[in-house]
C-alpha cells in the first residue's frame, strides 16, 4: 500500500511541475510578446521623431472630409486646412522663433491673431505618442494586433486597433495610412524641399482683422 502511495503521490507531484512549467512557459511566451510589441512602438516613436523634428518637411494629409497640406522651414509652421464638402478653409502661420502667430479664414477673408492655436503641425496617432505609459498599455493589450504589411512598396508595421487599422513606415516611423469601415486617410511627406515662398504668411492686406479667434 505504501508503495502504491508513493507511487501515486510522485505521479501527482510529477504532474504538479508539469502543470508549473506549462504555467511558466505561457508567462515568458506572453511577456516576450509583450516586450516585443512595445519595443516595436518604442522604434517607431523614435523614428518618428527623428523625422519629424527635422527643420523642413511637407506633408499631405486627406480623408473624406479634409485635406490638411503642412509646410515646415527655419522654425515657421504654415498649416492650411480644407473641408471638402464644406467651404472651410482655414491657413495657420505661426513663427516659432518670434511667436508671431495667425488663423486666416480664406473663405470669409478674415484674421485673427493667434500665439497659442496652431494645430499639430505633426501627423500622429495613439501609437506615434511620446508618452510611454501609453505605449506600455497598448503593449499589453490583447485586442491590438500588431503585424509587417507592405503598402506601396514600403515595409510597414500594420497595427490594428478595434475597427481601425494604421499603416506605418518601418524605417521612419510616419503613418502612411488609417483605415476605419468609414473612411480612409493617406498621408505623405516629402523633406529638406521646403521654400521661403511655401512658408511665407498670406497677406493681411486681403484680410480684416477680428479680435476673436472663432473657426468659420
Amino acid at each position: 500500500m505504501d508503495n502504491k502511495e508513493n507511487k501515486e503521490k510522485n505521479k501527482k507531484l510529477r504532474i504538479s511541475e508539469i502543470v508549473f512549467i506549462i504555467i511558466l512557459l505561457i508567462i515568458l511566451i506572453l511577456f516576450l510578446i509583450m516586450a516585443w510589441r512595445y519595443y516595436i512602438l518604442i522604434n517607431i516613436q523614435e523614428n518618428n521623431s527623428l523625422y519629424l523634428n527635422k527643420t523642413n518637411y511637407y506633408y499631405y494629409s486627406e480623408n473624406n472630409n479634409m485635406t490638411i497640406e503642412c509646410w515646415r522651414k527655419s522654425g515657421i509652421t504654415k498649416l492650411n486646412l480644407k473641408q471638402k464638402n464644406r467651404n472651410g478653409d482655414i491657413t495657420f502661420w505661426k513663427n516659432s522663433k518670434t511667436g508671431e502667430g495667425y488663423v486666416f479664414y480664406n473663405t470669409t477673408k478674415k484674421y485673427s491673431k493667434d500665439q497659442n492655436g496652431m494645430l499639430n503641425a505633426r501627423p500622429s496617432s495613439m501609437t506615434t505618442s511620446t508618452d510611454n505609459f501609453t505605449k506600455f498599455l497598448l503593449a499589453i493589450n490583447p485586442t491590438i494586433y500588431i503585424r509587417t504589411k507592405e503598402y506601396e512598396g514600403k515595409k510597414c508595421y500594420s497595427i490594428k486597433i478595434d475597427n481601425q487599422e494604421e499603416l506605418i513606415e518601418k524605417d521612419t516611423g510616419l503613418l502612411l495610412n488609417v483605415k476605419t469601415e468609414e473612411d480612409e486617410r493617406i498621408l505623405k511627406y516629402s523633406f529638406d524641399n521646403v521654400t521661403d515662398e511655401d512658408v511665407k504668411m498670406p497677406d493681411v492686406s486681403e484680410y480684416i482683422l477680428q479680435e476673436k479667434n472663432v473657426l468659420q
